[in-house]
């Protein structure tokens, strides 16, 4: 049964707007103003991220924060 950890489910969603849109883990961290460990770790499932993390990423993939949530 596939996992259903808010966490894990927020990575996977982080990892494939990031592949999708031609992001790097290292050009999104730029782009989002975090290191780039914390995109790692996020798409890894090993952080909750704050609301800040959420909303910089975002705005750097361009995308409205609920898109993140959408298959929960």
């Amino acid at each position: 049964m596939p996992s259903r950890d808010p966490k894990m489910l927020f990575g996977k969603a982080l990892r494939a707007i990031r592949t999708r849109k031609g992001f790097s883990q290292e050009s999104l961290a730029e782009a989002a103003h975090l290191h780039r460990n914390m995109v790692n770790f996020l798409e890894n499932g090993h952080r909750n991220p704050s609301l800040e993390t959420i909303v910089k990423l975002a705005k750097a993939l361009r995308v409205e924060p609920a898109k993140f949530f959408s298959k929960f």
